[in-house]
């Protein structure tokens, strides 16, 4: 048996994702989306399929197809495979730069396009997106275009030669009328100049980075003599894809400060992260900085974990779902919780129609969608606090004009929210209420609203018992 075949029985047969970026794992962590969750590359099959993949693909006694990872040919050759079986892409990628591993990219993808389907106003205009150090592939935004026909894309690298491999796979994919690919000339600006981002007064929607992981050349050929014992996929990349001074924690501090500049020209400023002291460490930065709208996720795809960060000077507020840190090494850079809920002993309908009371009660408004049994609303007026309900029993009794406390101006509001109601535990007797915080700057106002309908609703139904 090959040292190949002996010591990959984790990289055998039809494979879930990638060695470490492609082996066996946890499916559940992969993206729900991600269309290897449950449907893992067949060997066999690429290599019945496409001639050029056959050459890599070897069995075991038992007949279980494996490709040996530590060969970048083969792993070049299965991301080509993979990209034309599923995605129709043609890429071209010299072996000295990084070869993306094609169910791990996709995991950041996804994420992304939840955390602009939760904050973006409207869903029906192109989204502009910014990869920062797109690399040779041009992976990110090929595969965001591909998967969202209204994106649009602006990609930068700091390198001449791979910014001609990126034009050519863009334009070897028909895509250049959608990704501008931009060779950043300067070290001093991670993110392009605010001239440039700001160019044709285009709202980016968000940026992305895989940054490099490694401070030094040191540093790099220690984390590969500590992975040698495992059967992990070779490391391709040029010098610059893999080492920065400070590592990804100052690449990624150096966007933060970029953005405290730019701010939101850029609605999500997000990165991917390769350890995972470096996302606390980027939190501690972001608190300092006072930036309280904040995600972190976990990405799991073989053996190997990854972590996503972004934060916005937005007012839009992403649904928990998508920040789920899931180690608890990780509790300290969970952001704070927009979401808040309850059980409550009665059938959906009562609640709902206690709640439109109540909302018309504090002149709050809202929609409600009878199909997704959802309220969606918006408060302008403090109207919940003691002050403000003193002052409306004052005008009750003396049929008077009373001020009541606004805390909104410029008649924005003060936040919006939405409501969701469901049957807790398949039972019409209990409801389950979620209150979310969608779009706000104080966070204490939407608690203080969220506790006082809680109480409402308590009394109200504990006085039915």
């Amino acid at each position: 048996m090959s040292t190949s075949e002996s010591s990959n029985k984790g990289v055998l047969g039809k494979r879930p994702h990638e060695s470490t970026d492609i082996g066996e794992s946890n499916h559940g962590q992969m993206h729900p989306r991600n269309k290897y969750k449950s449907n893992p590359p067949d060997f066999a099959a690429l290599a019945f399929k496409y001639s050029s993949f056959y050459p890599y693909v070897h069995y075991t006694k038992e007949g279980k197809p494996y490709i040996d990872f530590k060969n970048p040919e083969a792993v070049r050759e299965l991301t080509y495979c993979l990209l034309r079986n599923d995605f129709n892409l043609v890429l071209e990628i010299p072996l000295d730069s990084l070869c993306p591993p094609i169910p791990n990219r996709l995991n950041y993808v996804h994420w992304i396009e939840d955390l602009v389907s939760t904050t973006e106003m409207r869903q029906d205009r192109s989204v502009y997106g910014i990869d920062i150090g797109t690399g040779a592939s041009c992976i990110y935004p090929l595969l965001g275009c591909t998967l969202n026909k209204n994106w649009v894309f602006l990609a930068t690298d700091i390198d001449k030669k791979t910014v001609e491999y990126a034009e050519s796979n863009v334009q070897r994919n028909n895509l250049d009328g959608r990704i501008t690919v931009v060779h950043n000339q300067t070290d001093k600006k991670i993110l392009l100049s605010e001239e440039v981002i700001s160019n044709n007064n285009i709202k980016f929607a968000f940026c992305m980075c895989n940054p490099p992981f490694y401070e030094s050349q040191e540093q790099y050929e220690r984390g590969v003599e500590l992975k040698q014992s495992f059967p992990t996929s070779v490391c391709t990349g040029s010098p610059r894809e893999k080492i920065f001074p400070g590592g990804e924690f100052q690449f990624i501090k150096d966007i933060l400060e970029e953005s405290l500049t730019l701010r939101n020209k850029i609605r999500w400023y997000t990165s991917k992260i390769g350890r995972m002291e470096t996302v606390n460490k980027i939190v501690r930065e972001l608190k300092r900085n006072g930036i309280d709208n904040y995600v972190v996720t976990e990405f799991c795809q073989g053996k190997t974990r990854r972590w996503g960060i972004g934060w916005s000077f937005g007012s839009q507020r992403p649904t928990m779902n998508i920040s789920q840190p899931t180690s608890k090494k990780l509790r300290k850079a969970s952001p704070p919780k927009t979401e808040f809920s309850i059980v409550l002993p009665a059938e959906p309908d009562n609640v709902a129609e206690f709640l439109q009371q109540l909302f018309d009660e504090l002149e709050i408004s809202w929609q409600w969608n009878e199909e997704t049994v959802v309220f969606s609303g918006s408060a302008k007026v403090n109207t919940w606090s003691r002050a403000a309900r003193r002052q409306r029993l004052m005008k009750a009794e003396r049929q008077i004009e009373q001020p009541v406390e606004v805390v909104s101006s410029n008649d924005e509001p003060l936040f919006d929210f939405s409501c969701h109601l469901e049957p807790w535990n398949n039972s019409n007797d209990a409801t389950k209420m979620t209150v979310s915080w969608t779009n706000g700057k104080d966070r204490g106002i939407f608690e203080s609203f969220y506790g006082h309908i809680k109480k409402r609703l308590e009394q109200e139904l504990a006085s039915d018992e």
